[in-house]
Parts: C-alpha cells; structure tokens; sequence
C-alpha cells in the first residue's frame, strides 16, 4: 500500500483550482484542535490527492505570515494524508537561477518570528533531529518527474522563510548570502516542521517568479505587473508554464508512491518521544489531554 498524497498549494495552484483545471471536490475548511484549517479539496479519480489552496481560494486572500499552519496539516493528517507537498513561489537571491526554473529544495533557514512553530506548546515534546529536513522519497521521487518531463530544475538550494507580508530590505538580503540561501519565500516554514511532529513525509518542489532586490537596478519595477517585478512577457510566460505543470507533477507523484514501499524514517520521528512514554501510539490521543502544569 502506497502513501496517500496531500498538497498544499500557494496563490498560482488555487488558481488552477478556480479556472477547473484540478477537477476536485470541496470538502471545506476543517475544525482541528488548532482552529479551523483552510478548504480542502479531494481530486477527483482513483489517486484522491488532498489539496488545500494556502493563501486562499480566490487569489491571494491570506498573506502567509497569517496562514494557520498547524490547522493545515492536522486536517491533512486527520484526512488520512501521509506525503505532503508544498507548491510553493519563490524569489531568487541568485542570478544562478533563472524565471520559472523548478528547485527541490533540501535544506531551510527559518527567520519567522511570530508563527506558532509547534503541536507542543508548554510540553517537552518535539525536539526532532532536523536532518535530512525534507523526506528524501519524496524529493527523489521529484527529481525522478521532473527529469521524465524534461523540465528545468535544480536537485538542491537553500530557502530562506521570512515572516512577511512585506518583502525584504537590501541589507536583509546581504545577511541571508552570508549564511548560505539562495532562494526567499515565506511559506515553507513552519510547515516542514510541524509536518515531522505528525510524522509525515514532507517535500517543497518552489518556481521561480522573480529576483530578491538586492538594491540594484537588474530588474525594473513595472506596476501592475506580476508580483510587481517581472518586466518582461517572457518571464511571466515561464511562470505560467511552471504553474500549469502541477496536475501532471502531483498525479505522476501519487502514481509511483501508489506502488512505493516507505523506506524513509519520516513516519517514526516522534518514536523516542513514544518510547519515553510521553505519548501513546495514536496520534490523535497527543492533543486531547491537557498539558501538565509546571
């Protein structure tokens, strides 16, 4: 038996959803411990991916600092989810990368401040060895589709998660080369982690929409235009294309993890927690009880 498939998508995948190229069928936003998660869909046919449109259903209604994350992934794992993929837009810090080029990425700097990073506040539980940070059966498996359908991409780079909504200054963006990223966006975390706390493979396969300003003049400002940056019909070309390869990537995916047995340690992060006797076996039991008191 396979891994159940769930996405979680930003702006260009809910609208996808809109323009009915995912045929789905809305399940609706789900009651969790942890609030109200965003809508989730079921597609239509016999993989059944879950899909959750992040930043809203019709376009950009939920800036990603304001996303409730726990909500997100406690309803796919509710649902029956157990591979997670995050669909994500980026900005490249480097000129390396070019528009609309795909990046599995491999490893994350987490600069948010103000998001609710665990299931387990005022406990001591959760402390889970954080490499590697993203399933490696799911990034292979990436890597494998990609190659199949002769896209550009590349196999490794580091993102940096900022807390927006804004974006970020000149001087921030010096900080971030000196410790290593490459790419910026401010989706993934908390949701990698919080993804290892319900023992979930999780992968982030990022497109490229345009350049982190760094204070130069490589790319001019162009109101009104894609992300306000891309000035060139080119550019916005690339992205789309990159948007529209999602239902082909996601059901590629569900098809080989359908016959793919899990040889990654994702589905036994919390064991030492368990052993401990911290926690009991099912899951769900974790969030009923109330945390004891110091």
């Amino acid at each position: 038996m396979g891994l159940r498939l769930a996405c979680i998508g930003g702006e260009g995948a809910a609208a996808l959803l809109e323009e009915g190229v995912f045929s789905a069928r809305r399940l609706g936003p789900r009651n969790t411990p942890f609030g109200v998660s965003g809508p989730v869909y079921e597609c239509n046919g016999s993989d059944g991916i879950l899909f959750i449109p992040r930043n809203g259903e019709t376009g950009y209604e939920l800036c990603s600092a304001f996303v409730n994350y726990r909500a997100n992934v406690y309803a796919l794992k509710d649902l029956g989810a157990e591979a997670v993929v995050a669909w994500s837009a980026v900005r490249a810090i480097s000129h390396n990368f070019r528009i609309g080029q795909f990046s599995i990425i491999n490893d994350i700097i987490d600069e948010t401040r103000q998001r609710q990073g665990t299931f387990f506040e005022n406990r001591g539980v959760g402390t889970i060895r954080q490499w590697p940070v993203f399933c490696p059966t799911l990034r292979r498996t990436l890597e494998q589709i990609l190659t199949e359908r002769q896209a550009g991409f590349r196999n490794e780079a580091v993102y940096m998660c900022t807390e927006g909504p804004r974006r970020e200054t000149p001087a921030e963006l010096r900080k971030y080369v000196m410790v290593g990223a490459e790419l910026v966006g401010n989706s993934v975390a908390p949701e990698v982690f919080l993804a290892k706390e319900l023992q979930l493979c999780y992968a982030a396969i990022t497109y490229i929409t345009d350049y982190a300003e760094a204070g130069g003049d490589v790319r001019g400002y162009e109101p009104g235009g894609l992300f306000e940056a891309l000035g060139m019909v080119t550019d916005e070309q690339r992205v789309s294309d990159a948007i529209e390869m999602l239902p082909a990537v996601l059901s590629g995916l569900a098809e080989k993890l359908a016959d793919m047995p899990r040889d990654c340690a994702c589905g036994a992060s919390m064991e030492h927690h368990i052993a401990r006797g911290e926690i009991g076996p099912d899951w769900r039991t974790w969030f009923q009880a109330e945390p004891k008191q110091p």
